[in-house]
């Protein structure tokens, strides 16, 4: 994309292929977390820093590591919803990461089989969302199982309202851990039940867990994401990478 240009409502799909999530593997946990949130960000400025040519037509890098490397990377809008594909990141000295994205390319390695979505790479690479610029909890999960609910709410440790916006593993967590010396205690069990959900750089509170469940009670964005082939199932009208389940 150009410089200037926007993607619809700075939001996008954002995939990165297993080349790169194996290069940010092998860097130090700071460094790491650098470069994805400068990844993240390029759902609000997708056009990099400069466009490539040749081979690389279409593609785009990005200056990370305070300029000694690049990320090599490329945008589009696919039917209305934006796309943020990553390809690799490699030293900026002797053109070093032009020619492993020279290679990628040639090899047609952006099959589907071959790419992360972003929030499957956090998870990968042990990165708490928050570190690099994200809302990890502004999602919807699938719901728990019917009876897995009613179990929960006939012990008193959830409503059933609540119960109907935690997933399988966060009521199996509120079932476990919602229990006090006098019996259930829902609001330990909430907040179980959403620590289960994701890890935190800052620990959930009770006042935190009922900021979760108030934003999972809105609607759901609903963008269909173009690799993914899945709505999108965060907050509506958030910035950002679109997630999945």
């Amino acid at each position: 994309m150009r410089r200037g240009a926007r993607l619809p409502g700075d939001a996008a799909e954002l995939v990165l292929s297993d080349v790169l999530v194996e290069q940010l593997a092998e860097l130090t946990p700071d460094l790491r977390e650098e470069v994805l949130a400068a990844v993240v960000r390029l759902c609000a400025e997708p056009a990099g820093d400069h466009p490539l040519s040749g081979v690389l037509a279409g593609w785009n890098t990005l200056s990370v590591l305070r300029g000694r490397s690049r990320v090599v990377h490329r945008a589009d809008v696919v039917d209305g919803v934006g796309l943020v594909e990553v390809l690799c990141l490699g030293p900026r000295s002797d053109s070093e990461v032009y020619d492993v994205a020279r290679a990628l390319v040639a090899s047609g390695l952006l099959t589907d089989d071959e790419i992360t979505a972003l929030w499957d790479a956090l998870a990968v690479l042990d990165v708490v969302a928050e570190r690099v610029g994200l809302d990890g909890w502004d999602f919807r999960p699938e719901p728990a199982p019917e009876g897995m609910r009613r179990a929960a709410v006939a012990s008193g440790l959830l409503d059933a309202a609540v119960a109907d916006l935690l997933g399988r593993d966060e009521v199996e967590a509120a079932m476990r851990d919602g229990w006090g010396p006098d019996g259930p205690d829902p609001v330990a069990a909430l907040v179980a039940a959403l620590e289960r959900a994701r890890d935190r750089a800052v620990p959930l509170d009770a006042d935190g867990a009922r900021a979760v469940l108030a934003s999972r009670g809105g609607p759901r964005c609903g963008a269909v994401m173009p690799r993914a082939q899945r709505r999108c199932v965060r907050r509506a009208g958030h910035p950002g990478p679109h997630r999945g389940r």
